[in-house]
């Protein structure tokens, strides 16, 4: 029997996005492009559009080379954004599928033709919604329209399209009939609780709808088997005017909850209605108009006419959580608390205590004032300079209140886990925590915090990505998955798309803009876009100490040490001008700049260790090797084993030391060990990654041949940070500076530096700023 013709059947579908574009399975996936996203048995991937856009114009030419050219017209209309847009989206699609380029499974690529899709294409009728199986509104206190004859008589007129229908599933079955079925897991729906609007603008009304807001959303989240979007993310979609294809799209939610808040005398009247997001369509309608005192009712009600709308299961954890915190009063102060908290600096916070205070005292019984109140102690320890004494002691005791009076709280079992000293029981109480609170988004980040720690990088990714479906918009989310991205795959490309998605949730987010600038410098050469990135984060945020020495590391790889000085500015701290004296070649003002500083206190983690370099550079002027060696030593001591990976680049300068000091030996079982190491974490990522790394291991090991691959390597690849000490001043490299390779490497690394330069000022120009390193800070973003 014929094969079913998947290119005619796909060649009038819509595009990526639309609500009538085509559900396929491609391989052992489900495509759902009107969703952007990919479903396999283990796990579920959203797309970007353009990417879905990609895949689908593949599967519309299923077998075919489909070359770069012909995806860029018809996926961007022949203008792409961006360099290689094509080869971006086929490279998401292949982490999104778990394809490998070498063995592909899905999409094969042609050598300098184009692209291929290899893996057998099904379609697929679209799901069925869950609400009822006859698309009828669902209504709280409304008697829905009967089905009447219309509906009778618009069945007969589908009856000839139904026939095709069965006719081609009957081909498909006959052609797939040998094949085992391919067991899709449903990713569970995802809603989002809209802010209720307040029927009066006045403070009262305002903090009614929010207080409201915020409790059914708590409450629904405790649905398992559904996902609710944080409140920080739906706190941008007040508007009542915003299209139900608009959120959802946004928020990346299926189902939207959303209506009004109305406080009468005596009286509390919610307006809610559950809407479908792709279509606008309405599952559920309800008026509920109850005494104030019967709050715990309302909301009761909407947790179990949602839960049926929606076909959950509701079991007794969230059928009978405790009635607390509903006076209103109450709810308003621990509102405002809220409020203050999401703000996250430590004066907000200190605000938010005293709110939360304020809630249990009018309120003895509110578990979730007593989390907030730790919670807000929490991030006062951390973000402060000096917390007040007793307050992780008071975070502590505010939390165990929490769980004395709710021990289903899954919130608070999540924050317990941050007082455990025993990783094994933090572990166990992260996961009780998150197991009775599925929709806790920032447990999930400092659970992914913790797994990272403890060196669990993939659980950590699993995990932030979790967080980030629970929380679309948090930007810093998306900063915390672009970082783990780089940890684990060295996926530049994905990384900074990452970190500009957060730029398009927060404009000049300073953490955001510090982020993208340190990956333009150190990942891809690109010091031009580093210096405006991290001219726009000082602007923003004029007293980080961080961003003003990333941009004196960017303006000496500029050669503009009198921009390299000024951004430090005069109070900086001496050992900010360690750099400095380096690239003047002032090898003991180097070591100076350190004073007494611990090399324990050092932040030479990663591949740079300029410190470590002060002090052995320092020791080969004085020759006082055993002093320099015991504060290196020191590092080593306080991790108790080989210095782990983020510390490669201090490890390497160690074993030159130890060379240097005659302990031949030793220094090069310590490189020999860092180049295995090295070895092992390269697996994945992107070529030649840790080039330079290797180079410096090659250079203790006296392979100089290898040395000079590795750096050719290296600077091809764009990773030219710190290259003037390189070349300039590493003693590592001293005798290759008379060798035309290592000078013919530097040509090319001085060239590149010019081009740099060039664009920088083309740029100021192009924007009237005046020349100079602070232009850009002078005159903002």
């Amino acid at each position: 029997m014929d094969k079913v013709d998947t290119t005619a059947l796909l060649a009038s579908a819509s595009p990526a996005g639309r609500a009538d574009a085509p559900r396929v399975r491609i391989g052992g996936c489900r495509v759902e492009a009107d969703l952007d996203r990919v479903v396999l048995p283990d796990r579920e991937v959203a797309l970007e559009p353009k990417a879905m856009a990609v895949l689908m114009y593949l599967a519309r030419h299923p077998g075919h080379v489909v070359s770069a050219s012909e995806l860029i017209e018809a996926v961007w209309q022949g203008r792409p954004m961006g360099d290689n847009p094509v080869y971006r989206c086929i490279a998401q699609l292949r982490r999104a599928l778990g394809d490998d380029a070498r063995a592909p499974t899905y999409i094969a690529t042609v050598p300098t033709k184009g692209y291929r899709l290899i893996a057998q294409v099904e379609p697929l009728g679209p799901l069925t919604p869950p609400n009822s199986s006859d698309g009828r509104e669902v209504h709280r206190d409304v008697v829905a329209d009967r089905p009447g004859v219309r509906r009778h008589g618009r069945a007969w007129r589908l009856a000839p399209l139904l026939l095709v229908l069965l006719a081609a599933l009957a081909v498909l079955l006959g052609w797939r009939r040998s094949a085992a079925p391919v067991p899709v897991a449903r990713p569970p729906p995802t809603l989002a609780v809209l802010p209720l609007q307040p029927a009066a603008t006045d403070e009262d009304g305002v903090l009614l709808a929010q207080g409201m807001t915020d409790l059914l959303r708590h409450q629904l989240s405790r649905l398992p088997g559904l996902v609710v979007v944080a409140g920080t993310s739906t706190a941008g979609m007040a508007d009542p005017g915003v299209a139900p294809r608009s959120a959802g799209d946004r928020l990346h939610a299926r189902y939207l909850l959303r209506g009004q808040a109305t406080r009468a005398p005596g009286r509390l009247r919610v307006a809610l209605q559950l809407v479908d997001a792709s279509s606008g369509r309405r599952l559920w309608t309800a008026t509920l108009d109850r005494p104030v005192t019967e709050l715990a009712a309302i909301r009761n009600t909407v947790l179990r006419d949602v839960a049926g709308a929606l076909h959950l299961r509701l079991d007794a954890k969230a059928r009978d959580a405790p009635a607390d915190g509903l006076r209103l009063d109450a709810y308003a102060v621990f509102t405002r608390g809220r409020q203050r908290l999401a703000r996250g600096d430590a004066a907000n916070a200190a605000e938010a205590a005293e709110l939360f205070r304020r809630a249990t005292i009018l309120e003895p019984g509110f578990a979730r004032a007593y989390l907030g109140l730790g919670q807000a102690l929490l991030r006062q320890a951390d973000v402060a300079m000096t917390p007040p004494p007793g307050t992780m002691a008071e975070a502590r005791q505010a939390i165990d209140r929490a769980l004395a009076l709710d021990p289903m709280l899954g919130e608070a079992w999540a924050a317990r886990a941050r007082f455990a000293r025993d990783p094994a029981e933090a572990d166990v109480l992260y996961r009780k925590g998150l197991a009775l609170a599925p929709n806790d988004g920032p447990g999930y980040a400092h659970y992914a915090g913790f797994l990272f720690r403890q060196a669990r990088v993939g659980e950590a990714i699993e995990t932030i990505e979790r967080a980030r479906r629970i929380d679309p918009l948090d930007p810093e989310l998306c900063l915390t998955q672009a970082f783990l991205v780089m940890v684990v795959r060295s996926d530049v490309a994905e990384h900074d798309r990452l970190v500009r998605q957060a730029l398009r949730i927060r404009p000049h987010y300073p953490p955001a803009l510090y982020q993208l600038a340190y990956s333009k410098w150190e990942y891809s050469g690109e010091f031009a876009e580093a210096a405006q990135l991290v001219e726009q984060a000082i602007a923003a945020e004029p007293r980080s100490l961080e961003a003003r020495a990333l941009a004196r590391d960017i303006y000496l790889d500029l050669g503009d040490p009198a921009a390299a000085r000024s951004v430090l500015g005069p109070d900086a701290p001496l050992q900010a001008t360690v750099e400095l004296a380096q690239y003047r070649g002032d090898r003991l003002g180097a070591a100076g700049a350190l004073g007494a500083l611990p090399a324990g206190q050092w932040s030479d983690q990663g591949p740079q260790a300029a410190k470590a370099q002060a002090v052995r550079d320092a020791a080969v002027v004085t020759g006082r090797w055993r002093p320099t060696l015991r504060r290196l030593q020191s590092v080593q001591d306080a991790h108790h084993n080989p210095l782990p990976m983020a510390y490669r680049g201090y490890a390497l300068v160690y074993a030159h030391a130890l060379v240097l000091d005659g302990q031949a030996g030793k220094g090069r079982q310590l490189a020999r060990s860092t180049l295995a190491l090295l070895d092992a974490h390269g697996i994945g990522r992107a070529r030649h990654w840790f080039s330079r790394e290797r180079a410096a291991a090659f250079a203790v090991l006296g392979d100089d041949d290898q040395v000079l691959q590795e750096l050719r390597y290296s600077v091809e690849n764009g990773q030219l940070y710190r290259w003037w000490y390189l070349a300039g001043h590493d003693p590592l490299y001293a005798h290759l500076r008379t060798d035309p390779r290592f000078q013919a490497l530097d040509r090319m690394a001085r060239a590149h530096r010019e081009r740099q330069r060039a664009l920088l000022e083309a740029w100021r120009r192009d924007n009237g700023l005046p020349g100079g390193g602070m232009a850009g800070v002078e005159r903002g973003p």
